[in-house]
């Protein structure tokens, strides 16, 4: 005999109850599963995502090492000045990065778009009908795609980049790595109502998404403010009309909204 969870559902009609059902033997409610973790979508969708985890971290360790083994070697003022230039133009990339991104999956294709439809178009189009959706997800669910998309350019710089004469490359390489793993992150907290102290701070000072600064491309039309790492590129690429420019460019799109 199945247990019964009563659960408040948020809609237009305050206080409606409705009755969800957990399984007796497993506990869940229907369509979600707790191998590694707990989720609502295909099991093989899972095993790539905790397996793309476990790959990007293995190799961004021994990365790591040759890069900070090469750095404490060159340390110094001129070194430490390069790597802050190149910190600098990694951060604007990953968050310009993350705005292409966000504008193609808003823009173009489908859910049923062969190989990404699935994994990040639908992410990007469920969102937009839930933005609050993101903030119940585990680790996992929300950064896998993330630390996936990180691994074409993770494996190749290991195998054939030589840190001690690319120093500076490599060093580029590694915080934009950084950057674009904790994007999804930063794009939950600016969904959550109550986030860390020092997360509040990152995001007041405009380092990280600040959850009045991203409400804006929730708000009708939906085509602006795409840059969700930290937005801070956001103001400069619309003044540009860049975004237009774009979509102008590659055709109009399958809009979302």
């Amino acid at each position: 005999m199945a247990n019964e969870l009563l659960r408040f559902e948020d809609s237009p009609d305050v206080g409606r109850i409705e009755e969800m059902q957990l399984d007796a033997s497993t506990g869940q409610q229907p369509g979600q599963r707790w191998l590694i973790g707990r989720y609502d979508y295909p099991v093989a969708y899972r095993l790539f995502e905790v397996g793309s985890l476990a790959v990007f971290v293995t190799l961004a360790v021994f990365f790591l090492i040759d890069l900070i083994s090469e750095g404490v070697n060159r340390f110094g003022i001129g070194m430490l000045i390069g790597v802050t230039v190149a910190a600098v133009l990694a951060y604007a990339a990953a968050d310009f990065m993350s705005g292409l991104v966000h504008f193609l999956c808003d823009n173009f294709g489908s859910p049923d778009t062969p190989v990404v439809g699935q994994k990040f178009i639908k992410s990007f189009r469920d969102h937009h009908d839930d933005p609050k959706a993101m903030t119940q997800g585990d680790f996992v669910t929300v950064n896998a795609d993330n630390f996936a998309a990180c691994l074409p350019v993770l494996v190749p710089c290991l195998v054939w980049l030589d840190v001690s004469r690319h120093f500076y490359v490599a060093a580029f390489v590694a915080v934009l790595i950084v950057f674009v793993t904790i994007t999804n992150e930063a794009h939950k907290w600016a969904h959550m109502d109550e986030v860390p102290t020092f997360m509040n701070r990152l995001q007041t000072r405009g380092i990280l998404l600040s959850p009045a600064h991203h409400q804006v491309h929730h708000t009708a039309p939906y085509d602006s403010n795409y840059c969700i790492t930290a937005g801070f590129l956001n103001p400069l690429l619309e003044r540009l009309h860049f975004w237009p420019a774009l979509l102008r460019l590659l055709g109009h799109g399958d809009r979302h909204h």
